[in-house]
């Protein structure tokens, strides 16, 4: 895509997030004015009347929704920020939306999972008439490994309900967000629905051995546990029941078979950062601090 070069307007939703932080300094680095909505900021999506403002005469908009650890009913949750989203996205007529999405989104009614907020998303702004839309739909983040993180410290092992031996596609961030800045200033947004693969796929036990490699670890383990002890696992870390059961079922259609991606792998849905890479640079760090705050001794 080549880049149309008049310094514009974008909103970006989620500034604060791990893919909104990269859209909003991708498009400023450009020379961009952003708009930047985030709770953490005092822009709440319950303000419906500053959402509003925020979106007023602004030449494009990064979307996504959420994920709520905390919440109490995780999808009407989502439902609601989405509505509030798309009148917004409506009232301001802004001409072209990038929407974070997920590979799964495809599956429709079958969705139960984590996916479910995205995929509705996707449903609302179809119906809409926006003049170019995209889809940005990500493998698993490499993010999510981070839940991990306090297993291995105490234990040195990785705990969760997906199969350790089915491989899947895994993404970095700040690969997502580079491409979807990418997407809202060039000249042609390009398919409704773009995938992202990120560098490869990796099974669960690969993705531990890395990890763990990255950490001084060499004989960490994956060790995949029923949903119920993973759901108990997620609730006693903080998690809400509700964002609990959507994750195990995510995990449920992942084991079970579900195929998430439509495309096959490609140049153009294959990202830059492998997991070797995010190890090294995100999961290493973050262990380190996690060591640090429990005062035990690294697990050799």
């Amino acid at each position: 895509m080549t880049e149309n070069t008049r310094k514009k307007t974008f909103v970006v939703v989620g500034a604060t997030g791990s893919v909104g932080r990269v859209v909003a300094s991708t498009l400023e680095s450009l020379g961009h004015q952003v708009r930047l909505v985030a709770r953490s900021l005092g822009l709440p999506f319950e303000h419906r009347e500053k959402l509003r403002e925020a979106f007023s005469g602004v030449n494009g908009a990064y979307l996504m929704i959420p994920f709520d650890r905390a919440a109490p009913d995780l999808h009407r949750g989502e439902d609601e920020i989405g509505d509030a989203l798309a009148q917004a996205v409506a009232a301001s007529g802004v001409p072209r939306v990038v929407l974070l999405s997920g590979l799964s989104a495809h599956l429709n009614e079958k969705i139960v999972g984590s996916a479910k907020g995205a995929a509705m998303m996707e449903q609302r702004l179809d119906a809409m008439n926006i003049g170019e839309l995209a889809h940005l739909r990500a493998g698993f983040f490499m993010e999510n490994l981070l839940q991990g993180v306090p297993q291995m410290v105490q234990t040195g092992d990785f705990r969760w309900a997906f199969a350790g031996h089915k491989p899947m596609p895994m993404i970095a961030a700040k690969d997502i967000g580079v491409r979807a800045a990418e997407i809202l200033v060039a000249a042609d947004v390009g398919p409704r629905v773009q995938e992202l693969h990120g560098a490869r796929d990796y099974t669960m036990a690969e993705a531990v051995s890395i990890l763990g490699a990255s950490i001084g670890l060499p004989n960490a383990r994956y060790i995949q546990v029923s949903y119920e002890e993973g759901r108990a696992g997620m609730i006693g870390a903080g998690a809400s029941p509700s964002f609990a059961d959507a994750v195990m079922e995510t995990a449920r259609g992942f084991n079970e078979g579900r195929v998430w991606a439509k495309e096959a792998r490609s140049p153009r849905n294959t990202t830059e950062t492998t997991l070797d890479t995010f190890a090294a640079e995100t999961l290493a760090p973050a262990y380190r601090a996690a060591v640090e705050r429990s005062g035990r001794r690294p697990i050799k």
